[in-house]
């Protein structure tokens, strides 16, 4: 005969607070993966200057306090610049941007090393940027930055690096018709450790940047230039050569939907500018649920730390546009730079999703009729600016929303702040009781029939 054993009061306790952990879990689990922070974006605006800085979160406690001192030191150094300058007026602003590229090493799905590229520019008057590169490479196993001279095989390498550098930027300038003084390319491609600390790897070589303001005032640009694999390998020690790769084109379709369906309907287009990041995969799950297509003005800069984001929006039937390479006011910079921002920005798009935009978003909507015809793409604005960045509330931004809301609309708002995904999303819902639909800019203009123009500029369409 079984013998049924009953629980008493406090075991009864102790199996509910058991069966709550174990079902609570996966939940606690799922809501801190989503909101775990991989980056941190800082935006501060005031009558006479404006900062945008965005910082990768390694959660590698060593690099990460270098990142963040380095972050600290950049803005410190300008804001006790700005304190001493006279106001610039309404129309300009002294300014600081801090982005960055990050690659990742890994080896057997373990990650061996960061190289966090950070590129920071500063206005601070005279209608130029002022440049400044730094580049973490940190060697993940050992926890040590390393050098180029690390990676390096033998006495000779660097002088071999040094010479096949001079080569290929001799090549790049040729094939750029660029025109500089060859005593500047020598010089930039000496045997000095500090002018290799900018590189990474990539799959078919070794890539290396040159920026030429550290050793001319008169040149601004940065040349990059990629020693093939089958060259730069000699020169490497055994466990940094580079695997080459040859991969296979990938074909990536963008999903077509039917807007015929769409044509009685009042049309709404929802852009999102700064991205990709985190919080666009998260708002991609979430258009699904509200039919709903939208227009993504991505940054250059950080479209490859980001390919798999960028893939899966276009890939899903969004639209990708352009908001530069380094979301500087293009009206400040001389013609090379505003077609480097540009063209930069659509070639690494294009590398990554096989088509080129055709539609641009000028930082901080600064355009004028010279750069229109630079860039030769449709420039888009907005209609309702939601000033997501400045209320950091979700309940607010949905409510600029709806409260403004019209036939034809064009929104703004930031893929990088969770407040501003959640926001637009519960604005959709709103909205689609309204008899809302929610659409890309290209399928807008084909709705509302405006064939789009390089000449004008388009704040929404009705």
């Amino acid at each position: 005969m079984t013998t049924k054993r009953k629980l008493n009061k406090t075991g009864k306790i102790t199996l509910a607070i058991v069966i709550i952990i174990v079902i609570g879990l996966p939940v606690v689990f799922f809501l801190t993966r989503k909101y775990t922070k991989n980056e941190m974006h800082i935006l501060k605006m005031t009558e006479n200057y404006q900062i945008k800085i965005d910082y990768p979160v390694i959660h590698q406690k060593d690099l990460d306090k270098q990142i963040k001192e380095y972050i600290k030191v950049e803005e410190e150094k300008f804001l006790n610049t700005v304190d001493l300058k006279i106001p610039v007026g309404e129309s300009q602003k002294y300014e600081l941007i801090i982005g960055y590229q990050l690659t990742k090493q890994q080896d057997l799905n373990k990650i061996t090393h960061y190289h966090i590229h950070f590129e920071t520019y500063s206005y601070m008057g005279d209608n130029q940027y002022i440049r400044n590169d730094k580049m973490f490479h940190y060697d993940n196993k050992n926890k040590k930055n390393l050098s180029i001279s690390d990676y390096l095989n033998g006495n000779d390498a660097l002088e071999e690096l040094s010479i096949l550098s001079y080569y290929y930027m001799m090549q790049y300038i040729e094939s750029n018709k660029l025109v500089l003084d060859e005593t500047i390319i020598k010089q930039a491609t000496t045997i000095n450790i500090e002018n290799y600390e900018i590189f990474s790897f990539k799959n078919d070589g070794l890539e290396i940047s040159f920026p030429l303001y550290k050793i001319s005032s008169e040149h601004d640009e940065v040349i990059k230039i990629v020693i093939p694999a089958k060259e730069i390998n000699g020169l490497l020690k055994n466990q940094y050569k580079i695997k080459e790769n040859k991969r296979k084109e990938e074909t990536i379709v963008s999903e077509k939907r039917d807007i015929s369906k769409y044509k009685n309907k009042k049309l709404i287009a929802f852009t999102f500018d700064d991205g990709p990041s985190i919080h666009t995969t998260y708002l991609l799950d979430k258009l699904k649920e509200h039919d709903a297509k939208v227009t993504f003005f991505v940054l250059g800069n950080r479209v490859e730390t980001n390919q798999m984001v960028l893939k899966r929006a276009y890939q899903e039937g969004h639209e990708i546009g352009s908001h530069t390479y380094n979301h500087r006011n293009l009206l400040l910079l001389n013609d090379y730079a505003r077609i480097q921002e540009i063209k930069e920005t659509n070639q690494v798009i294009e590398n990554i999703i096989g088509v080129k935009p055709t539609l641009l978003r000028p930082p901080y909507g600064n355009i004028n009729e010279e750069t229109k015809k630079i860039s030769n793409m449709h420039i888009i604005e907005w209609g309702i600016d939601t000033l997501d960045w400045k209320t950091k509330d979700k309940e607010l931004i949905a409510k600029e929303i709806v409260d403004n809301a019209y036939d034809g609309a064009i929104i703004l708002l930031h893929d990088i702040y969770e407040f501003s995904v959640e926001g637009a999303l519960l604005a959709m819902e709103k909205l689609k009781q309204e008899g809302y639909a929610f659409v890309t800019i290209s399928e807008m203009a084909k709705l509302k029939n405006v064939t789009l123009d390089y000449t004008t500029l388009y704040r929404h369409f009705n």
